[in-house]
């Protein structure tokens, strides 16, 4: 499997292993607070234990969390495809400026699950945790980060561009990654 190496996003909190310059990233200052969460639980999901069912997706991540890439809607909770998940959709002023961004947690499917597509995939870590960055062209990028031997949690991301698809898919999962249970 190939090996990549992202320059760190919010102070050296996103890093691949095992360098490459086939995707470079860019830096951004770390939050100075906690993002603000939403969904019925005010706190991040309890550590430790394989039980990733009690998690809320939309416990991971909030609009405000995305305010640099504009204004998003409300979320929305779906169940599709095996997953449990919550999504955004930016509100575009034209479809050249569209962007959805959704968390999908998979209870039932580990990292080692995840389908290149013919597009090839990044294995790598994100803040010490496993993870895999695949492109989904033609516009999508997935971010897959690892949960329990059995599990997993998505960061989905479309967008217009798939290189940008694959940069704000690599900035979410550095938001999402530190409220994720260490296992």
């Amino acid at each position: 499997m190939k090996k990549l190496c992202v320059l760190p996003l919010a102070a050296a909190a996103l890093v691949l292993a095992a360098c490459s310059s086939e995707k470079p990233g860019s830096a951004s200052p770390a939050p100075s607070a906690p993002p603000a969460q939403t969904g019925a639980s005010s706190s991040a999901p309890a550590t430790g234990g394989g039980d990733t069912k009690s998690i809320d997706p939309c416990s991971l991540l909030s609009a405000a969390d995305l305010s640099s890439y504009g204004t998003f809607k409300a979320p929305v909770t779906l169940n599709e495809g095996g997953a449990r998940a919550c999504q955004f959709t930016k509100e575009a002023a034209s479809a050249s400026d569209s962007l959805t961004v959704s968390v999908d947690l998979r209870d039932t499917q580990n990292i080692d699950s995840v389908n290149d597509g013919g597009n090839g995939k990044t294995t790598g870590n994100v803040n010490g945790r496993k993870a895999v960055l695949v492109p989904k062209p033609p516009s999508g990028c997935l971010m897959a980060l690892e949960l329990t031997a059995s599990a997993r949690a998505d960061v989905l991301v479309d967008a217009i561009d798939p290189k940008q698809a694959c940069e704000v898919a690599e900035k979410v999962a550095d938001t999402v990654e530190p409220k994720l249970p260490k296992g």
